[in-house]
């Protein structure tokens, strides 16, 4: 027999007061067969003021693949210990989706609160259930006033700007769940290898690193995934640098942040590029980087891809010599992306040799190469709906 969650409606009359209520019970029923499917929560603990609870679903058993669609739903325990369904928030609903989850692998999905009509604000402890194939799995958080994960913290580490003077006691930093290089040696460097297995499954996340060597300026340096792309930032001498990259690829040795999307592209590109940890030390975490990159490649075309400096905007190239895209995120007015030929700019183009955003995050540098004029640019607002040569921001230049 397999472990069956059965959701039973009640139907409750208040005698006397006149009213009635409809109240959702789960009742759990377990047997002694292994689970096949596993749910667990990115964290165990967080403060009510987040807004998203990442999940993670791994299949365990062999076989074929698993099919399941985008519904969950969310139990709250009672006082008693018993469990009660939380209903849905009014128009909330499920997109009509079907994934597979094969054998032996993991995938992550985001539960929404705010998808659910209940006052998180006082906390509590809930249970993610979701159906996945012919099973059915569960797994529990905690929401409590005051957790380190919260809307202000949501991946356990405050503001570097916060990170005292001197860094502090690299101990207690490593503690705090950053991986942490002295001379004495590394410590923590799981930590680096939870980043990538998050990276992976699409799961926003931080990798806080510190090196601290007698013989050079500390260098505290935080890489931010928002789903996306990867804000890298690095204190040192007092000073904040950013930069925001694509992809994590690796040379075979060591692991890098690049806008190139294998090591072939980076290269090709002469993309600019960041080691996630410290020239000679990744070396573990190079099989997990090779894995992230064969599955990139596979599922898309883009070659290469640069974020604009506000990260809402990002321009790819794809193994189309002639070909380049655009992707806008805005959180008003939604996502959208197309793709444009260099030929309808330039009818004498030929290839993209190499993009860039000019500081205002609108407009994209475009250098491509024409057949009989050599190497010319343009600026380009990709914004703007392409109808005719004046929608150019610029002309093309020698």
């Amino acid at each position: 027999m397999k472990r069956l969650w059965i959701c039973l409606l009640a139907f409750a009359l208040l005698t006397g007061c006149g009213d009635s209520g409809d109240i959702a019970v789960t009742t759990v029923y377990e047997t002694d067969d292994p689970p096949r499917t596993a749910l667990t929560t990115e964290w165990e603990t967080y403060d009510p003021s987040v807004e998203t609870v990442w999940c993670i679903l791994s299949y365990e058993g062999e076989g074929e693949s698993l099919e399941y669609g985008a519904p969950y739903w969310l139990d709250v325990r009672e006082a008693d210990g018993s469990w009660t369904q939380v209903p849905l928030a009014e128009n909330a609903g499920w997109d009509a989706m079907l994934y597979t989850l094969p054998s032996g692998e993991k995938q992550a999905f985001p539960c929404i609160l705010s998808l659910f009509d209940y006052d998180f604000s006082g906390g509590g402890t809930f249970r993610v259930i979701k159906e996945i194939g012919e099973y059915t799995a569960a797994a529990e958080f905690t929401l409590t006033k005051g957790a380190v994960i919260s809307a202000e913290t949501p991946y356990g580490f405050g503001p570097m700007e916060e990170v005292p003077a001197e860094y502090g006691d690299p101990a207690e930093l490593s503690a705090g769940g950053a991986v942490v290089f002295t001379e004495a040696g590394t410590e923590n460097a799981d930590a680096a290898e939870i980043f990538l297995e998050k990276v992976s499954l699409g799961i926003p996340c931080q990798l806080r690193t510190l090196q601290n060597y007698y013989e050079s300026w500390p260098m505290l340096i935080d890489v931010i995934y928002d789903g996306r792309g990867f804000l890298w930032r690095m204190r040192t001498g007092g000073e904040i640098t950013e930069k925001r990259f694509s992809y994590i690829v690796t040379d075979g040795t060591d692991v890098y942040l690049s806008n190139g999307a294998d090591w072939e592209s980076t290269e090709q590109y002469d993309s600019e590029k960041a080691f996630l940890l410290p020239s000679g030390s990744g070396s573990f975490l190079v099989p997990a980087a090779e894995a992230m990159t064969d599955d990139r490649l596979a599922e898309n075309t883009a070659r290469y891809r640069i974020w604009s400096g506000d990260g809402m905007r990002a321009a790819s190239l794809t193994e189309d010599p002639a070909e380049f895209s655009v992707i806008r995120c805005d959180p008003e007015s939604g996502t959208w992306s197309r793709s444009w030929t260099i030929r309808e700019l330039d009818d004498r183009a030929t290839a993209v040799r190499d993009l860039s955003w000019l500081e205002s995050g609108a407009l994209l540098h475009i250098t491509y190469e024409t057949e009989k004029d050599g190497t010319l640019t343009v600026d380009f607002v990709p914004d703007a709906e392409l109808t005719d040569p004046g929608d150019l921001c610029g002309y093309p230049a020698e």
